[in-house]
C-alpha cells in the first residue's frame, strides 16, 4: 500500500508536473489508488462546485471606505466576513460584525489561529519573517 505522497509523487514522475487536473486526470481510473479519494457522482460533484463558486463570489464583493476622519485615500475590505458558527461559518457584512463584540471576537480568533497555522509552516524558512515584517511595516 503506498502512500498518498508516494501516488502524487508518481503522478509528477509521468507527466512531469504535478497539477490538481493531472491528479484528478489520473485518478478517474477506477483501479487507480486516488480514485477513491474523488467524488465520482457529477450531480454530488457538480452541487460542490458551484457551492465553491459561490463561496468566490462572496470573498470577490468588496466595500469601498475613508478612514473616519476623511484624510487618506480610498481603501477596499471584503464586504463579507466568515463567522464561525455551530453548522460551520457564515458570512456577515463586515460592518455588522464590526460592531458586534461577539462575532468580532470570533473573527479575531479565526485570525489568530490562521496567523499561527501560518507561522507554523513557514517559520523555518529565515526569509519568511523578514517578509512579514517588510509587509507589516508597509501597511502600517
Amino acid at each position: 500500500m503506498s502512500s498518498l505522497r508516494d501516488e502524487l509523487l508518481t503522478v509528477r514522475e509521468q507527466h512531469g508536473k504535478l497539477t490538481p487536473q493531472l491528479v484528478v486526470d489520473t485518478a478517474r481510473d477506477p483501479e487507480h489508488p486516488l480514485h477513491s479519494r474523488f467524488e465520482w457522482d457529477n450531480e454530488v460533484a457538480g452541487e460542490a462546485w458551484r457551492r465553491q463558486q459561490a463561496h468566490e463570489l462572496i470573498r470577490k464583493a468588496r466595500i469601498v471606505y475613508r478612514p473616519a476622519d476623511r484624510s487618506g485615500a480610498e481603501k477596499s475590505v471584503r464586504a463579507f466576513v466568515a463567522v464561525r458558527a455551530a453548522d460551520g461559518h457564515v458570512f456577515d457584512p463586515v460592518e455588522e460584525v464590526a460592531e458586534d463584540p461577539l462575532r468580532r471576537r470570533l473573527v479575531l480568533a479565526d485570525m489568530e489561529r490562521e496567523w499561527k497555522a501560518l507561522l507554523a509552516r513557514y517559520q523555518e524558512f529565515e526569509e519568511f519573517l523578514a517578509l512579514v515584517r517588510r509587509d507589516v511595516g508597509e501597511a502600517a
